[in-house]
């Protein structure tokens, strides 16, 4: 198999949020709630929202005074939210373009306020954006593709980016759009990993050979985000440091808790099934050659690239 995998989220919808019971991912979130600042800003938007996970993080972070902006629907409460097909019109909504070519899903009216918020989530999964309504259900969510984002211009004070970016069909066409859709002052977060450094020490690579080189296809390096976010036309960019998972299981460990399996993370999730048999087959032997005290070691880092207007 040759150039970008592509990760199909219909198929693993239900199994995705695992992950979060078994790696805490607290840098992310500290790199993620620091960079919406101690008062959340009005209008926020994940590209890339997934099961909404990250969308629940910051509707905890945000106080009962700062309600969300309430649905366009009116008198009362909004019909049952649902997933529409691509070709559907999104809601009328302050915030839409007049020309989507993408659905939404609304979720109940929130109640109106001085000070009201407007918190959005983009995916192109309807089974991952079925499970982000339950897990975010105040937050506005909407099928489009990253690249084709359905709002007008300077409609965000902060837009993020966790763990998604590398999914993108182009990157350069997402830092455009996110660049359209922020207010002056605005800024863009991408949080991920970057194989390209060669410091990771992770199980999957290991026995999963294939993986490292998939992954060096498919992130790009944290020097060439900044470029790209400054061609799109940001003012400035940096990087840092948001996170360093590090976890030693036992392999039979790993195969209870459910991480020996396509679901569990990208890296796996495209492999071949021949690919994915040929490092079951290495995990057994290795762990024969350990009289069956195989350890699997997670040690990588993700890192944070921030644009400003």
């Amino acid at each position: 198999m040759s150039g970008k995998r592509v990760t199909d989220y219909d198929t693993i919808a239900d199994d995705y949020d695992a992950r979060y019971g078994l790696y805490d991912y607290a840098g992310v979130r500290e790199t993620l709630l620091g960079f919406l600042g101690d008062h959340a800003p009005l209008a926020m938007l994940e590209v890339g929202c997934g099961t909404g996970h990250w969308l629940a993080e910051v509707l905890a972070r945000l106080t009962p005074a700062a309600r969300l902006t309430p649905s366009p629907y009116k008198g009362g409460d909004a019909p049952s939210p649902s997933i529409e097909a691509p070709s559907a019109r999104l809601t009328p909504s302050p915030y839409a373009t007049d020309d989507v070519r993408s659905p939404s899903i609304e979720t109940r009216s929130a109640k109106a306020s001085a000070e009201r918020h407007l918190l959005a989530g983009v995916d192109l999964s309807a089974p991952m954006l079925a499970r982000a309504r339950l897990a975010a259900p105040a937050a506005r969510l909407v099928r489009a593709r990253a690249e084709d984002l359905p709002w007008q211009g300077g409609t965000f004070d902060r837009i993020f980016c966790v763990n998604a970016l590398h999914h993108f069909a182009d990157r350069a066409r997402f830092f455009e759009e996110a660049r359209r859709l922020l207010k002056p002052g605005g800024g863009l977060l991408t949080i991920g990993k970057d194989p390209h450094v060669d410091q990771d020490s992770w199980w999957v690579y290991d026995y999963f050979t294939e993986t490292r080189e998939i992954d060096k296809a498919r992130y790009a390096r944290v020097r060439t985000l900044r470029g790209e976010m400054a061609h799109a036309g940001f003012a400035w960019a940096d990087s840092l440091q948001a996170d360093h998972i590090e976890v030693v299981r036992s392999l039979a460990d790993a195969q209870r808790s459910g991480m020996i399996a396509p679901s569990f993370t990208s890296q796996l999730t495209v492999l071949s099934s021949d690919e994915f048999n040929q490092g079951l087959e290495r995990l057994r032997a290795a762990d024969a050659a350990a009289g069956g005290e195989l350890q699997l070691v997670t040690d990588f880092k993700l890192y944070a690239t921030v644009g400003w207007v």
